[in-house]
């Protein structure tokens, strides 16, 4: 098994690697732990799950083209569109005087090719105005088009027509943490992700998704949604209305690919033929001031909220700790929220150069081995911790029949 995983529970200094134990009844210890620790997520009170671009990565095959895009294909992306211009924009906002240095797979060194870099530098010398008049009109130009070839990139949901099986990690993930006790309040869903993964998985299995949009016609934003519940409703009045056990609240913290800014406010779009500007936090440095605008701001009022609630369980997924409102807001629950668990599952999370943020993985690695039981901490991709989690909620007949004529829907194979 890939994967490797720290925790108080573990004795010693260093992470336990799954890989290199030979010894059945120490992996059998190990497990056991790791267990534990998703137990304590489930069994809580409340459940957010905190999702970065590693969970859409699972849809991607070795071997194969990518569907979704990695910050590197994004880069890539951009400078297809024009090699000899992007150059020039390289050049213009003196990129590789501020790109980190990092060693490539013949061993040398080269500049990282970082496109949140490139765009934050494209918009700080288009906002300082200090360069000459068609040097501004070329970085304008390839910031909007950047932008709009990094909203086609991420919208690739079609891509995976005909691909079913690639869902099932997602659609294990609402299965296992979407469907609540009574006693335990909905799950929180809170992702940085522009795609539509979440809502597609939770269509696959039935899952019905607050997301702050109204129901009806133009389909508008309104965060009083998430104050809003659907009940199952009793005919007979000596019983009470029970709550559906699956429904999710859906919180996009960087807008959607599917969200417009209209005159009507922001509006989902349910046509191509609908007009508006996107609503999307590009990669970018002004992303922090983006982010003080609905929808966005009322995304990450709910998720300060939520985060100080008690008996709380934060699940973070493929995300490695790049946004600082969002570190912020974390670290200070830890620090205010004595009954906050937190567990971190991402993909090269202890690797010495990797994406994941330096100061938080220190950070955490010194509460773990201080001895906070609170936190616990996994380095795998996506699929496979999502294999590992307990399977409490098996699909019922009825939701197997359901996922069957979704085959038939989309034209799979029924064939087991």
């Amino acid at each position: 098994m890939d994967m490797k995983f720290f925790s108080s529970s573990i004795s010693g200094e260093e992470p336990i690697d799954f890989s290199k134990i030979k010894d059945q009844e120490k992996i059998k210890h190990y497990e056991h732990l790791l267990q534990q620790s998703f137990n304590q997520i489930l069994d809580a009170e409340n459940i957010i799950i905190l999702a970065g671009s590693g969970t859409s990565l699972a849809f991607n095959k070795e071997g194969e083209k990518y569907i979704a895009p990695s910050m590197g294909n994004l880069w890539e992306s951009c400078q297809h569109m024009n090699p000899f211009n992007f150059d020039d924009i390289k050049n213009i906002t003196k990129y590789d005087q501020f790109a980190a240095v990092k060693i490539n797979k013949d061993g040398k060194p080269e500049k990282e090719s970082n496109i949140e870099l490139l765009l934050s530098r494209c918009d700080t010398f288009i906002s300082l105005q200090t360069l000459a008049e068609d040097e501004l009109q070329k970085l304008g130009k390839f910031v909007v088009d950047a932008k709009n070839k990094i909203l086609e990139e991420t919208n690739f949901i079609g891509k995976l027509t005909g691909l079913e099986e690639r869902w099932k990690h997602h659609e294990k993930l609402l299965r296992v943490l979407g469907k609540r006790q009574p006693k335990q309040k909905r799950l929180k869903l809170f992702t940085t992700n522009y795609d539509l993964a979440f809502e597609t998985a939770a269509s696959n299995t039935g899952m019905i998704v607050i997301d702050g949009f109204e129901y009806g016609r133009p389909y508008r934003f309104n965060p009083a949604w998430f104050h809003y519940d659907i009940v199952h409703k009793i005919q007979t009045s000596d019983k009470a209305n029970s709550y559906l056990p699956n429904v999710f609240h859906l919180y996009k913290i960087h807008g959607s690919v599917d969200w417009i800014k209209t005159e009507q406010g922001v509006q989902k779009r349910i046509s191509d033929s609908q007009k508006g500007e996107p609503v999307i936090i590009y990669p970018s440095s002004t992303k922090y001031q983006s982010s003080y605008e609905s929808p966005y701001l009322d995304m990450m009022a709910s998720f300060l909220e939520a985060v100080q609630k008690p008996k709380t369980a934060i699940l973070c997924l493929g995300f490695g700790f790049n946004d600082k409102h969002i570190n912020n807001a974390i670290i200070m629950a830890l620090r205010t929220n004595p009954e906050l668990l937190l567990m971190v599952g991402t993909r090269s999370l202890f690797a010495e150069k990797s994406s994941f943020n330096e100061d938080i993985k220190r950070l955490l690695m010194e509460a773990v081995k201080s001895g906070d039981s609170r936190i616990s901490l996994i380095d795998s991709d996506f699929a496979t911790l999502v294999n590992k989690l307990p399977e409490r909620n098996k699909p019922t007949p009825e939701e197997e029949i359901f996922q069957l004529f979704q085959k038939f829907n989309v034209g799979g194979n029924t064939d087991e």
